[in-house]
């Protein structure tokens, strides 16, 4: 025990004597502080009495009875600004001589001239000027004067001052709560004292300890350690006044800023001490009473280890107690960790198994992109090889109409299908970002998947398919383009998967208030592998042996993504490889009272105005040969300036542009069109390839009534002109 206390004191002592250290130091660490601090407001108070002077003698200055040289009343009005007994007002001509002085009474001769230097810098600069203290000519008392240039009198002719008497530095700068020791001055540029709150009648007016005053001619504050005029060693600060460039020091004896921190460490050693003392004294009292508890533990100890049971000692020693109550629980406690290790281990064999099982599948997400891209290159390079060819025999001489009918059909084939490419791959990245958004409205979901199937036999490759539907009217509320979407690529799977002569049948029906569509193909089938990841992004199953591999994997993805969106399901199943598949989903039902029929739309383009804006001469010219032959009347812009230019002359009807134009962007030409007053009624509609949900959103906050995004099919921007034209119509009908 005394080893132990005698351990534990030692870094008790070491670390109450850097303690002791610390307090010392911050004990005069913080009286310097406060010393610091005091003299920088001591500089203050002479500077708010120079300020307040110079405020003053700036008002006195203006006073129109110097222009008029109405010397008396001038006089009379300076006056105020005097403090007696110890601050008087002067006015002095150009050179330097005192043309009256509020000390004595108006018409009292004055001494010669003996300010010349002072006045002049005044004149010449147009900027105050402060002495140091210097005897004054008319009342044979130390003062300090500040002087100011007079505007109305030029700025020239006088100059306004005011005496200070070295006593009124004493009445303002040594007035505050100094401790008696502390010695307080006031300092002029030229070392000499204007004030000192010890021994005034002596140094006032003397020359400062010329090491003081090399200090502060060397910086703007400063602590340094200097013995005072009386021969007292003390810590001095000092500071300058920004007005008048006076140094302001405080001498503070250095025995009265170490008593504080000396009086702190008494206090620390005593309780130091007296701390040492009370542990010697537990270890004394509490010594045997704790060897005694600890020689019971022994003996209990070697009975278990000896596989003995002895009761359990009752001890004085509550810790010594639990010692004896533990080591009875050791053969449980050892039990129960045996225990615990095997779950550990079989936790731990789980966690290896979920790791490796987890990096197989990271290795088929890999495998999978890996395919997706060469499936991707395969698909992009097909439609742009069979567009290249019909473009290379459109441009080759004498050509007829039947190779200029067929050029264009493939041409126009190829461009759809790129544009179903492109437009699969942005919904997929709207998918994994969570952005696709829906536009619901009650429809009827037995009319839309008969459209997709008409649709479909319209192509070179659905026309073959022999599709049979069963379906019954049902209504949902859906987003009519994202249904098509679900269905078509549900129906381009089945025919991807199915034999030329195999039947797909396709069925819609209402079952427990939900709208069930499957489609059911004849095809190639599933593995049950297969079907656990028939939904993942760019996962495809094997092609079937009489075709090539074509698609990119991402429509059975998209499909969940969309059916989900509309609060639904989407299942496969499958009986087996070559046993053919089905694909089921379901959308929550809405009854016929809530349906309402769409409503019939005509386009009305005939004789309407459109400016067109867009940079690419290739697209500006085919949609606006488009746009003419639907009945518009196209006017076409390059770029942002012309197209300002033109629909302020023009006034069109709407304005379709791009935004990626090469002047401004078509955001910053909206936002001239509507500051307009002329123009900003007309609709304005993007026309742009920027088509992520803050593009949108950024359209709609620059003033565009829609947003079409490239590619885009010539319905849809007939269709969103009709629209946009409508409204506006309205809106001016109301008005």
């Amino acid at each position: 025990m005394l080893i132990v206390t005698a351990v534990s004191i030692v870094p008790v002592v070491l670390a109450a004597g850097i303690a002791i250290h610390q307090i010392r130091q911050d004990e005069k660490e913080a009286a310097l502080q406060s010393l610091k601090e005091t003299v920088r407001a001591t500089a203050l108070i002479v500077d708010r009495e120079v300020q307040g002077s110079l405020m003053g003698l700036k008002a006195l200055g203006t006073s129109p009875h110097l222009e008029s040289r109405d010397f008396e009343a001038f006089y009379e009005q300076a006056k105020v600004l005097n403090q007696p007994p110890d601050s008087w007002t002067l006015l002095l001509d150009s050179t330097g001589a005192q043309v009256l002085n509020t000390a004595v009474p108006f018409g009292t001769p004055m001494p010669p001239p003996a300010a010349l230097e002072r006045v002049s810098k005044v004149i010449a600069t147009q900027q105050p000027v402060v002495s140091g203290a210097l005897k004054g000519p008319v009342t044979g008392k130390m003062v300090t004067t500040v002087y100011a240039p007079t505007p109305a009198a030029g700025g020239k002719s006088f100059v306004v001052a005011q005496a200070f008497s070295l006593d009124h530095w004493r009445n303002t700068a040594m007035r505050g709560p100094f401790p008696a020791d502390w010695v307080v001055a006031v300092i002029d540029k030229n070392g000499n004292f204007i004030s000192r709150s010890h021994e005034a009648a002596q140094r006032v007016g003397g020359q400062a300890r010329a090491e003081l005053v090399a200090a502060a001619a060397a910086a703007d504050e400063g602590l340094m350690t200097l013995s005072t005029l009386e021969n007292i060693k003390s810590y001095q600060a000092f500071t300058h006044s920004p007005l008048t460039g006076w140094t302001i020091a405080i001498a503070a004896p250095v025995d009265s800023v170490e008593e504080a921190a000396r009086e702190a460490v008494r206090i620390a050693l005593i309780g130091m001490l007296l701390a040492i003392s009370a542990a010697l004294v537990a270890v004394v009292f509490f010594g045997r009473r704790f060897i005694n508890s600890f020689e019971s533990a022994r003996l209990y100890a070697a009975a278990l280890g000896e596989g003995r049971k002895l009761p359990v000692v009752k001890s004085e020693i509550d810790e010594v107690n639990e010692l004896n109550q533990a080591m009875a629980a050791a053969g449980v406690v050892l039990d129960s960790e045996r225990e615990s290790r095997r779950v550990a281990e079989e936790q731990a064999l789980r966690l290896l198994e979920d790791a490796q099982l987890a990096q197989e599948e990271a290795e088929a997400q890999n495998v999978a992109k890996d395919q997706f891209l060469a499936m991707l290159g395969h698909e992009l390079r097909n439609p742009l090889a069979a567009i290249s060819g019909a473009t290379a025999l459109l441009e080759m001489p004498g050509a007829d109409k039947k190779r200029l009918d067929r050029c264009h059909a493939i041409i126009s084939r190829q461009n759809r299908h790129l544009s179903h490419i492109v437009n699969d791959l942005l919904d997929v990245s709207r998918m994994l970002a969570g952005k696709i958004v829906l536009v619901t409205a009650p429809l009827d979901l037995t009319d839309c998947v008969n459209k997709c199937i008409d649709a479909l036999r319209a192509t070179e490759a659905g026309g073959k398919a022999n599709i049979a539907v069963q379906a019954q009217q049902v209504w949902i509320d859906g987003d009519a383009v994202r249904i098509e979407q679900i269905v078509n690529n549900l129906l381009g799977n089945a025919l991807k998967f199915s034999p030329p002569e195999g039947e797909i049948r396709v069925r819609v029906e209402e079952r427990s208030g939900r709208a069930e569509v499957s489609v059911d193909d004849q095809g190639h089938g599933m593995s049950p592998e297969l079907m656990t990841h028939i939904f993942d992004p760019f996962v495809q199953g094997p092609a079937p042996v009489d075709r090539m591999q074509s698609g990119l994997g991402i429509g059975l993805a998209l499909a969940r993504q969309l059916v989900r969106l509309h609060h639904g399901e989407i299942a496969a199943h499958s009986r087996g490889p070559g046993l053919g598949s089905t694909f089921t989903f379901w959308i929550a039902a809405i009854t016929a009272s809530r349906a309402m029929p769409p409503a019939s739309r005509q386009v009305e383009t005939a004789k309407r105005k459109v400016v067109y804006v867009e940079d690419n001469e290739d697209a500006r010219d085919v949609m606006s040969q488009m746009l003419a032959d639907f009945g518009f009347d196209v006017i076409e812009a390059a770029d942002a300036k012309t197209a300002l230019t033109l629909i302020e002359q023009t006034r069109p009807d709407v304005v379709l542009m791009d935004i990626g134009l090469p002047d401004m962007n078509g955001y910053e030409l909206a936002g001239r069109l509507k500051a307009s007053p002329a123009v900003r009624s007309i609709p304005l509609v993007a026309l742009t390839g920027y088509g992520q949900m803050h593009d949108k959103d950024a359209a709609t906050r620059a003033g565009f009534a829609a947003h079409l995004v490239k590619p885009v099919e010539i319905d849809d921007v007939l269709r969103t002109l009709e629209e946009v034209l409508a409204v506006n119509e309205g809106r001016a009908a109301a008005v």
